[in-house]
């Protein structure tokens, strides 16, 4: 007969090295993802880049007196071409690069805050963390290539189509109100209740990076994939996912939250079908 394990919890705080990482690569990713926005070269203007961002398009015409002022179309920028070549998966998979790190990063601040932790192991984890998720934007690639491939996605980022948007939220908050995502939540506090921080493949005594990213994969990459109905540069969907992934993830309530958000996508996805029918 085994004995049980002991999982070790050491005391120390959120080290300023871990939380300097962590909060580099978040504030790359927003301002990545804010300057392929305002320099996208597309016929058109931002207002066209999803729910919401005729905001943005308001705000460059009485700064400019020209909604397309900003757009300069910078190397750096995603492709807007349905052709690609090597450099525009490279463009794109940066892109989804620093989506993950604005949107998904965040959700570490409190658990590296609150964790009795050694020091030492807080980048290990983020590192391993943030390489599941570079994982999932390689699918995030594929799709984006695909859907541009058929003529599906447009110029700006967005699925021209509203009965594949109204598909896409209704799937996303179908899978919300499912006993599935309720399980991965509760995986997820599990986790989050024996993090170590140890960086990936240990033992099952403790949370490492990878395995806690695997779980968050698990249980958000539904709300992630639609960014593609919102619009892969819509600024205000990215924020708002971004704090409904953060409630789920500590709020106490964080079943009823997913189920009132999943009520919320598909309410969306009907609202999608109604235009386009």
């Amino acid at each position: 007969m085994t004995a049980a394990l002991t999982i070790r919890r050491a005391t120390a705080a959120l080290t300023p090295s871990s939380g300097l990482v962590v909060l580099f690569l978040v504030a790359f990713g927003w301002f990545y993802s804010f300057m392929q926005l305002i320099t996208l070269d597309s016929v058109g203007s931002l207002s066209e880049a999803g729910p919401g961002m005729q905001m943005f398009a308001a705000i460059q015409y009485y700064l400019l007196n020209n909604p397309l002022g900003f757009e300069t179309s910078l190397n750096f920028c995603t492709t807007t071409n349905a052709n690609w070549d090597i450099l525009d998966f490279v463009k794109s998979f940066t892109m989804w690069v620093a989506m993950v790190a604005a949107m998904m990063l965040p959700n570490l601040f409190p658990l590296l805050k609150s964790a009795k932790i050694r020091g030492e192991k807080a980048i290990p984890f983020v590192l391993g963390y943030f390489a599941i998720w570079s994982g999932f934007c390689m699918l995030g690639v594929s799709v984006q290539w695909a859907l541009r491939m058929l003529d599906v996605l447009n110029g700006h980022m967005v699925i021209t189509n509203p009965m594949i948007s109204a598909t896409v939220l209704c799937v996303a908050g179908t899978y919300q109100l499912s006993q599935h995502k309720s399980a991965h939540l509760k995986e997820r506090k599990n986790l989050i209740a024996m993090t170590d921080l140890k960086p990936c493949c240990q033992t099952a005594e403790t949370t490492s990076g990878t395995a806690y990213g695997l779980a968050c994969v698990r249980c958000c990459f539904p709300l992630m994939l639609t960014m593609f109905a919102f619009g892969l540069m819509n600024i205000l969907a990215m924020a708002m996912l971004t704090v409904m992934m953060i409630l789920e993830t500590y709020s106490e309530s964080r079943i009823n939250l997913a189920k009132f958000w999943g009520g919320v996508m598909c309410s969306m996805g009907l609202l999608f079908y109604l235009l386009a029918v």
